[in-house]
């Protein structure tokens, strides 16, 4: 390539941000390369140069977003939790992370297009879901379940731990799902940091009410 390393590594990151808006909006089918090369200002060649084709480009948009949801919810929520970590800790930390599930990602120009990406094909069986699913779905739920279960005193591997967990993390996505629809309900105009912190007392109240519920079956 006449590329130099810098201008190599604009023109990859013009064809990612490009193909993460267009596969986000249209679904990984109804775009070509083509039109990612043309929409992204770079010659078709790029595409199979940088990523060996399309498929490979589309594991690279899944790998750009799954480093911005890193950056956004940090890396100590893809860990295991803390032995030394107390059932008070742990309910105050299940709700902030719920909480911040429902904000959106800040301080990036592709903010909204990686949330798109993600509510996608999170969605759809694909090498992009697998991506996702064994970097930011696992190991969240794995997370946000290990605080749970330290919360209520029950079993984090249990069956119903693990299907509770999955209704908190639902409970969150569906604000960043469907945002319009909740505007809509709500009269809101937009969703920025007033509507999330109204989201967020809600749903502070509901998991603090399934905490007290869960942990109250498991003393009866």
């Amino acid at each position: 390539m006449a590329d130099t390393l810098q201008g190599a590594a604009a023109t990859r990151q013009s064809i990612i941000s490009t193909a993460l808006r267009l596969f986000a909006e249209y679904g990984y089918n109804a775009v070509s390369t083509r039109k990612i090369a043309e929409r992204s200002g770079a010659n078709i060649g790029s595409i199979a140069y940088h990523f060996g084709g399309k498929p490979g480009l589309l594991i690279a948009c899944a790998h750009h977003a799954v480093e911005a949801i890193e950056e956004t919810l940090g890396s100590a929520v893809l860990e295991p939790v803390s032995d030394d970590v107390t059932a008070e800790d742990a309910r105050t930390e299940l709700v902030g992370i719920a909480r911040l599930l429902v904000m959106p990602i800040t301080g990036r120009t592709d903010a909204e297009d990686i949330s798109a990406f993600v509510m996608r094909y999170i969605t759809q069986r694909s090498e992009a879901f697998d991506l996702l699913y064994a970097q930011i779905t696992e190991p969240l739920h794995r997370h946000m379940r290990q605080l749970l279960g330290r919360a209520a005193g029950r079993d984090p591997d249990a069956e119903e731990t693990k299907v509770l967990t999955f209704t908190i993390m639902g409970q969150s996505m569906y604000f960043r799902i469907c945002p319009d629809a909740v505007k809509n309900a709500m009269g809101w105009k937009g969703f920025g940091g007033g509507e999330c912190a109204k989201v967020g007392t809600a749903l502070s109240l509901s998991i603090n009410g399934l905490i007290d519920a869960y942990s109250a079956e498991s003393a009866a």
